[in-house]
């Protein structure tokens, strides 16, 4: 791990244009860790620009989301990464998760580095630098910068709190280690307020956004095993809502005591549903989103289908009572 730390190292010094870029449907891990690399770049006087693919969660703001993310239109960003010299690819499990900017990401002679927690295949890319026994890929950012020596300040220590944070679960899943909580008390010494910023990530819904869940609450289906919500474009539309306001709504959903397995099914468009999942007990939803050409974490993943809703929610609750066999009779 060290020598891949250093040779991120010498080729950060050798070029000066970076794009830093990560998933569709983005969360905290991917804006934390891309905010943290980004601060970082811009103290060695680096041109930066951070790409990040589809809506931006309002929760995250406060670590700098509206200032330094997205500060460009999408065509403009695909122009910066065309001409980057290297481009970070961070959080990404799979690479066509970069969505609009996948073929300028994949089309550019920049040099790709990717920095993930996941598993993921190295083709088209020049680096790799993975560690799966992470629960945040922010976790990888700071134990690079620390091998650095490099200073890590305010700003940069509440972007990676923030990230682990909110791919713990507010250090509440499996994966969460004692090393976790070590760097975590070490970015508590830069002078953040734990309580602050678990409010802002989980304490800053709207009005509009919590009738929402209670109306989605109202239409959960349930079979015991696998509790779920199908949203139509139409729902949606009636009540002014976006697919951001529906953001959480998972999270109140994987409180229900009986359910192992929790869908949230949205309707993008007739031909497009975007599905987050979680899970306890220990089924893998990773496993299952890969399947279905996403990814994510064991309890924690999301994909994107090319399907009407109708058909996304038959083929994944299939998929998921044929993982549920296996998993219960594994010689079968």
């Amino acid at each position: 791990m060290n020598q891949t730390y250093e040779q991120i190292r010498r080729i950060i010094d050798k070029h000066q244009h970076f794009v830093i870029t990560s998933h569709i449907n983005t969360d905290g891990d991917a804006l934390g860790s891309s905010i943290a690399l980004f601060l970082y770049l811009r103290k060695l006087n680096k041109s930066v620009q951070i790409a990040i693919p589809g809506d931006i969660p309002e929760r995250y703001q406060f670590i700098g989301t509206s200032e330094w993310v997205n500060r460009q239109p999408v065509e403009a960003l695909k122009e910066s990464i065309r001409n980057a010299d290297v481009i970070f690819i961070l959080d990404i499990s799979a690479l066509d998760r970069l969505d609009v900017y996948h073929e300028a990401v994949m089309q550019s002679p920049a040099v790709r580095i990717c920095i993930d927690h996941h598993p993921i295949q190295p083709e088209g890319l020049e680096l790799c630098l993975v560690d799966t026994d992470r629960i945040a890929t922010a976790e990888i950012i700071y134990q690079m910068l620390s091998h650095w020596q490099a200073e890590i300040d305010q700003p940069i220590a509440t972007a990676l709190y923030t990230a682990i944070l909110s791919d713990s679960g507010s250090f509440r899943f499996q994966g969460t280690s004692h090393s976790t909580l070590q760097m975590a008390a070490e970015l508590i010494k830069k002078g953040l307020d734990p309580s602050e910023i678990y409010s802002h990530v989980y304490e800053t819904a709207r009005h509009q956004q919590l009738k929402a869940w209670g109306e989605a609450l109202c239409r959960m289906q349930s079979d015991g095993f696998v509790s779920y919500v199908a949203i139509t474009g139409q729902w949606l539309k009636e009540r002014n809502l976006s697919l951001k306001d529906l953001d959480g709504l998972i999270d109140i959903m994987r409180k229900d005591g009986q359910a192992t397995v929790f869908g949230v099914f949205v309707e993008k468009n007739r031909d497009e549903t975007i599905v987050g999942l979680r899970s306890k007990n220990g089924f893998d939803v990773g496993a299952l989103a890969r399947a279905m050409g996403g990814g994510g974490h064991f309890h924690a993943s999301g994909f994107t289908a090319n399907l009407p809703l109708e058909q996304t929610v038959e083929r994944t609750l299939s998929l998921m009572e044929q993982r549920k066999s296996k998993q219960e009779n594994p010689k079968s």
